[in-house]
């Protein structure tokens, strides 16, 4: 106890002592009225203000413990516990700017103070000033290198600041320091399940509700790890637990309606969302997440509205541009004319990218202004045929020089072009005298069905569940009066070798294309297919851009993107696609035997 206590009646004194005994045990009722007891009876004791003042915070009443600090600071500005409990109450309170300026004054006055240390780094923390909350936990760490709250708090900072392996060393150190401790054991999951390895966050996931059972934070980190392991339904169970033991946590909300967008119910995927979004609406996760989910249940009015989100995210997904020219507001009026010039560019991945020039047509009826394009230069050819009235830049990892030093009035990312329903219709033209003169090479005199096949996705994310092997292509092997053309990107001999070996000299591969970097050619060679035979990639993109019949093999959670939509062959996006959707209880050969069937019913090439 402070010099405060000097003088107290014993019986007071007692008192005193009885409150902070109850308090000890956590027997926080009999505390409260023993320490207003004894500040009814000695207003002025500072130790009484500053337990009770405590307390308060703990049971989540802040508000009613400011004003009891901030009359003992006044009696005693140079008592840095008081500055202790007064951080420690501004941060419950949200007040940070207040709660970073009472920390700096804890410790000027008691610069070695390991509480003050660690509570100053705290406030910096919550204030998202990682660096210098890291610099204050490597402090602290200097003078006690056992503190076990300072190594879990100093992972989290240096998780922010991109220090993976530095955040997982502090991590395993805090588990090391405090084996019992439920909260190291969770932060040492989460970023271990950041990184991919969600067997072993598992392992200490379980651990940390061991010690904790209801811990909810731990269950919802946990049900993230579960989802990402084909758990979905294990998942949701454990997410609506953590819901009803936060009464509606927005974590836990969001991790309900994760697990429900992977299992395919999106009206209750978006319920959740929106329970989440309504605790937490500047979420810029959530948003995203139900963004895709609002969009692939056809919702387009909200999930366009949320999907602007996604720049704010912890990892867009790709970077923002810093043009120097304003970003034009395309969404303030629908019949908004162009700028005089405006700059367009791409953003995402090239599926993305075609997913969102459908709406290029209706930008460029807005009036007479330029628009240049800037892209990747393996669209350039094609697009250049199908927009003629556009400028071009190939897309570079910094932006081309003369493309900044140009003049433009605005900017505009491709993501926000959409603001309702996609049109649904072709836009996309290839090279027809090209394309006839491969059918007709393909064919060879014949006049077998010609079938694309593409059966891998490269994206690193999701490709893995949306791909298949060669070998389940298998059924298709008895579709003798067809023939199958490789529109494989970056098929591997050893994928050829297994195609040659199902289907003969009726598979083609041809050289002369190259489909990864020949977009141009790949949509010449799909042009002159009588259909396409795809997983969900870019390949499935440009046969739906350029208005041909493809039959897509849908993957299931959370790899089927928006655009193939919840239910049903058919997808607003691309009126020519098929869709043929996988069940997670079954192998994908189950689905091939189905498409097997569906292409020996075609009467005739072009059929559907």
């Amino acid at each position: 106890m402070t010099t405060g206590t000097l003088g107290l009646d014993p019986a007071v004194l007692e008192q005193l002592q009885a409150g902070l005994d109850a308090h000890r045990r956590g027997d926080l009722t009999a505390a409260e009225k023993l320490y207003r007891a004894v500040l009814a009876a000695a207003p002025e004791t500072l130790d009484a203000s500053n337990l009770l003042a405590r307390l308060l915070v703990q049971v989540g009443r802040a508000g009613e413990a400011a004003p009891l600090l901030r009359h003992a600071i006044d009696r005693a500005p140079s008592e840095a516990g008081l500055w202790l409990s007064y951080t420690e109450c501004l941060l419950a309170a949200g007040q940070l700017v207040l709660a970073r300026e009472a920390a700096e004054t804890a410790r000027r006055l008691a610069p070695n103070d390991p509480d003050i240390l660690y509570l100053w780094a705290e406030a910096q923390r919550v204030a998202g000033a990682w660096e210098m909350a890291a610099g204050g936990y490597r402090q602290l760490l200097a003078r006690r290198s056992d503190h076990a709250g300072a190594w879990l708090q100093l992972g989290d900072c240096l998780r922010r600041l991109g220090d993976a392996p530095g955040a997982l060393d502090a991590a395993r150190r805090a588990v090391q320091l405090a084996p019992q401790a439920p909260e190291c054991h969770n932060n040492l999951g989460g970023l271990l399940a950041a990184q991919g390895d969600h067997a072993t966050a598992l392992m200490h996931f379980d651990q940390a509700l061991q010690l904790r059972p209801n811990y909810p934070m731990a269950m919802v980190n946990k049900a993230g790890s579960l989802r990402e392991t084909g758990q979905a339904e294990a998942a949701l169970a454990l997410a609506r637990q953590a819901v009803q033991l936060t009464q509606g946590h927005p974590d836990a909300w969001l991790a309900q309606a994760q697990a429900l967008h992977v299992l395919g119910d999106l009206p209750a995927a978006v319920a959740a969302y929106r329970e989440a979004l309504s605790r937490r609406p500047q979420d810029a996760e959530g948003q995203w997440n139900y963004a895709l989910a609002a969009l692939a249940q056809g919702d387009f009015a909200s999930g366009w509205l949320a999907y602007r989100w996604r720049w704010r995210k912890d990892e867009p997904p790709l970077p923002q541009r810093s043009w120097p020219w304003p970003e034009w507001q395309s969404d303030a009026l629908p019949e908004r004319l162009l700028p005089g010039r405006l700059l367009l560019w791409g953003e995402q991945g090239l599926g993305d990218r075609l997913l969102f020039l459908q709406y290029l047509p209706d930008l460029l009826a807005r009036g007479n202004g330029s628009v240049t394009l800037e892209t990747d230069a393996r669209l350039i050819p094609l697009l250049r045929r199908s927009f003629p009235q556009l400028d071009f830049v190939a897309e570079m990892p910094q932006p081309d020089p003369a493309l900044m030093a140009a003049r433009f009035d605005a900017h505009l990312p491709l993501g926000d072009l959409p603001r309702q329903a996609p049109p649904g219709h072709s836009f996309l033209k290839a090279d027809m005298s090209r394309a006839a003169e491969l059918a007709a090479r393909y064919r060879d005199g014949s006049a077998d069905r010609l079938i694309g096949l593409s059966w891998r996705s490269a994206n690193p994310a999701l490709g893995a569940a949306k791909s298949l092997s060669p070998e389940t292509l298998a059924p298709l092997a008895a579709l003798k009066k067809h023939r199958f053309v490789c529109l494989q990107y970056g098929a591997t001999e050893a994928e050829h070798e297994v195609l040659t070996a199902l289907f003969g000299a009726r598979y083609i591969r041809d050289p002369a294309i190259d489909a990864q970097n020949d977009l141009d050619g790949l949509a010449a060679q799909i042009a002159g297919l009588d259909l396409v035979l795809s997983v969900s990639n870019v390949t499935a993109h440009l046969a739906g851009a350029l208005g041909l019949p493809v039959w897509l093999l849908a993957p299931t959670g959370k790899s089927r993107f928006f655009y193939l939509m919840g239910a049903g062959e058919d997808t607003p996006w691309y009126p020519q696609m098929r869709i043929f959707r996988h069940n997670a209880a079954e192998d994908w050969s189950g689905l091939l035997e189905i498409v097997a069937n569906r292409l020996e019913s075609l009467e005739k090439p072009g059929s559907r």
